[in-house]
């Protein structure tokens, strides 16, 4: 064989990711994720969805190096700024995401505290909101947050501080105008 006659070289595609196996997985991240990041409890399962519509029309696109978690959350974070933008005027008057329908006062104090923990975030900005809800609420650690939204450590370090003051800030303000009253 001379070398005019070798084979061309075949250069496979990367892995593309199993979408539905993604979908099983790491659905109620997103959907927590997406509450985090500004989305109402009441659209946030259509949005979620939208997520991994999303994954599957890009599934070609995602990169097996890194953590299907991560590519999701860049996802769920874009479609999220959107939402946001789209119903930045709307309130958050029916909150209905992890109540207890049970017992009907327990149902009342679980939605009051959301509401209320909502609107401490929305006092945070973009940034800051990010890094908090993943540390705060999802548990995960400051190197774990660094990797998911390629920051530096230290930098997941500050924001999760300063997220905790404006947070802690915020709920002092609106305890403070309730007369103190409230979760």
């Amino acid at each position: 064989m001379t070398v005019l006659e070798r084979p061309a070289l075949v250069i496979a595609p990367p892995a593309a990711l199993d979408v539905a196996a993604a979908f099983r997985e790491h659905y109620p991240f997103v959907l927590r994720a997406l509450v985090g990041l500004g989305v109402t409890p009441i659209d946030a399962d259509d949005v979620a969805q939208e997520v991994f519509v999303v994954a599957h029309r890009r599934r070609g696109e995602f990169d097996p190096s890194r953590p299907a978690r991560a590519w999701l959350y860049g996802i769920a974070r874009g479609l999220a700024r959107n939402r946001r933008r789209v119903r930045r005027d709307e309130s958050l008057d029916v909150l209905s995401v992890g109540v207890s329908t049970e017992d009907p006062e327990r149902a009342a104090a679980q939605s009051e505290a959301l509401s209320l923990a909502l609107r401490c975030l929305d006092a945070l900005s973009t940034k800051l909101r990010e890094v908090f809800v993943l540390t705060e609420f999802e548990g995960l650690t400051a190197p774990e947050v660094a990797e998911l939204l390629e920051l530096p450590v230290n930098t997941v370090y500050s924001r999760v501080r300063l997220g905790r003051e404006r947070f802690d800030g915020a709920l002092a303000k609106l305890r403070a105008q309730r007369g103190g009253k409230g979760p």
